[in-house]
């Protein structure tokens, strides 16, 4: 993996963790706590911050090793927004299961589109070889 795909999943994963905590804050603001019911548990909890965190940084890494997949095997760019445009659409699912109401899976929905965004963008643009960050990424 060059450097230059690890730059470019770095700076949409840091844009991502922070449009998620944006929308996290706001969502909290507006809505109130979002409240969730882990799997197997009766009881629903509060989104932690953290955790919206890691996993923002987790789909992140996820995003590159694709970008790096899609790029190794020689697939085009197009495939790797669909593949991301499915996943995202498949993760839109279980907020509407976990959720105590309709505006938390609402909510974690928009989560997951602000993360989405900037990543799968930044990871486009490197696999397309157009500058991310005003750096050339077509290096490696």
């Amino acid at each position: 993996m060059g450097t230059s795909l690890v730059r470019s999943a770095l700076v949409g994963t840091i844009a991502a963790i922070v449009a998620v905590i944006v929308v996290l804050l706001v969502a909290d603001a507006v809505s109130g706590p979002l409240l969730v019911a882990t799997p197997g548990s009766d009881v629903a909890e509060e989104v932690p911050l953290g955790g919206a965190v890691i996993f923002t940084a987790l789909g992140g890494l996820v995003g590159m090793l694709l970008a790096w997949a899609t790029s190794r095997f020689g697939w085009s760019a197009s495939v790797f927004l669909g593949v991301c445009l499915v996943a995202l659409v498949l993760y839109g699912i279980p907020p509407f299961s976990a959720a105590e109401e309709t505006a938390t899976a609402l909510w974690l929905n928009v989560m997951h589109i602000a993360a989405a965004i900037p990543i799968v963008g930044s990871l486009y643009r490197w696999l397309t070889g157009r500058r991310v960050g005003g750096i050339a990424d077509i290096d490696g």
